[in-house]
């Protein structure tokens, strides 16, 4: 029996998931006896950790999502599992980056580098400090406990991708692949609110490898339905793929709008039936 909670996934038996509640005696009974459950993307961290503890098979797989929340919790999860990553510091504070580097200096990535906030999309809470005046700057922003809740933040060195990244998106066991790129040369962002279009057809190289480090790791993880952002080098003649974040709620445009990765959701769940 499939039990679906998604509102375009039809299942065996459908049920609604509200916002923040909890479930009743009787969806966990269905919970237990269904052989898959499929929850939908804005699942809360409780309500996921609910049915983990009763399903016997759940999609998508977020083991290695709740915990490791925002951008700093993707360098722990990049960090966990050994994947490629850029050189990366982490802090929990502001507080925590002065009292570091009253000792240290300042970071040892060299200037330029990115400053992101912990949460954030579409490039918003993404930096790049030229100077000691610009990091002082930002350092103001990210103090800003209204703006940045979680006060937790990282600073990257900057990775000269030429105006492009590569999203990699996951559904299942497929892999749906596209670059974002920048036009604008005094914008180091990629994102399509930023001014960036998407190709689908450039460098089929480094999409395969691109493809090739993010089924690795989702491999390890079990990731199954994520959107991950690659930065590739291209200082150099042969780039490998560096992983830059985890998207678990993402655009759809780029896997050709809504109804195209609702249909790609759907192949996966058929996909994980056949394996009952």
């Amino acid at each position: 029996m499939i039990l679906s909670f998604h509102p375009r996934i039809r299942g065996d038996v459908n049920l609604s998931l509200s916002i923040n509640a909890l479930f009743s005696e009787h969806q966990a009974d269905l919970m237990a006896d269904a052989d898959l459950t499929v929850v939908p993307q804005r699942i809360k961290a409780h309500q996921y950790r609910f049915c983990r503890e009763r399903c016997k098979l759940l999609f998508p797989d977020y083991r290695h999502r709740f915990g490791f929340e925002g951008k700093y919790g993707n360098i722990e999860l990049f960090r966990m599992f050994n994947a490629p990553y850029p050189r990366t510091e982490a802090y929990m504070s502001v507080n925590a980056f002065m009292e570091r580097h009253t000792r240290e200096g300042i970071p040892r990535l060299g200037f330029p580098f990115v400053v992101k906030s912990d949460t954030g999309g579409g490039g918003w809470g993404v930096f790049l400090a030229r100077d000691k005046k610009e990091l002082q700057e930002i350092l103001k922003k990210l103090a800003d406990i209204r703006r940045h809740p979680t006060q937790r933040f990282i600073a990257q060195v900057f990775v000269p991708h030429g105006g492009r990244d590569l999203r990699v998106v996951v559904i299942g066991k497929s892999f749906y692949t596209y670059w974002r790129c920048q036009p604008d040369p005094q914008e180091f962002r990629n994102n399509v609110g930023r001014g960036a279009f998407i190709e689908h057809d450039l460098d089929s190289d480094l999409i395969y490898k691109g493809v090739s480090c993010v089924r690795a790791f989702c491999e390890r993880t079990g990731i199954d339905l994520a959107a991950f952002d690659l930065l590739f080098d291209r200082s150099g003649p042969d780039p490998e793929p560096l992983l830059s974040e985890i998207n678990f709620l993402f655009g759809r445009k780029g896997v050709g709008g809504s109804d195209s990765f609702i249909a790609h959701v759907k192949e996966a769940v058929d996909q994980l039936a056949q394996t009952l």
